[in-house]
C-alpha cells in the first residue's frame, strides 16, 4: 500500500483519476485510467478515448487503495523516474 504523502513520487500509470482545470470553479469532471505519464502530460483513457492533460494546468484527484488524494499538477511535473530519485534524496537528507 502507498502512503498518501508519497503518491506524487509513485508511478501513476493504472490509477483512476478525475481531472479539474485549475482556473475552473466547477468540480472534478473527467475521470478515467492513467495510461501514460510523461514529463509534462498525463494521458487518460475513458471509454476507448484518450485525452492528454498538461500537468501544470490541472488538478488531479487520484483514487488508490488508501483512499482519494488531490494533487496539484505542478507537484508531479517531471519524468516519473526523476520524481522517485528526488524522494530518495529527501530521505537521505533527514
Amino acid at each position: 500500500m502507498i502512503a498518501p504523502k508519497y503518491i506524487a513520487y509513485h508511478d501513476l500509470i493504472g490509477f483512476k483519476v478525475s481531472v479539474k482545470p485549475k482556473k475552473s470553479k466547477d468540480g472534478f469532471t473527467s475521470s478515467g485510467i492513467i495510461i501514460d505519464d510523461t514529463k509534462n502530460l498525463l494521458i487518460v483513457k475513458k471509454d476507448n478515448k484518450t485525452k492528454k492533460y498538461v500537468k501544470k494546468d490541472y488538478q488531479f484527484r487520484v483514487l488508490f487503495e488508501g483512499g482519494i488524494l488531490e494533487i496539484d499538477g505542478t507537484k508531479i511535473v517531471g519524468v516519473p523516474e526523476n520524481r522517485l530519485r528526488s524522494l530518495k534524496k529527501k530521505k537521505r537528507m533527514r
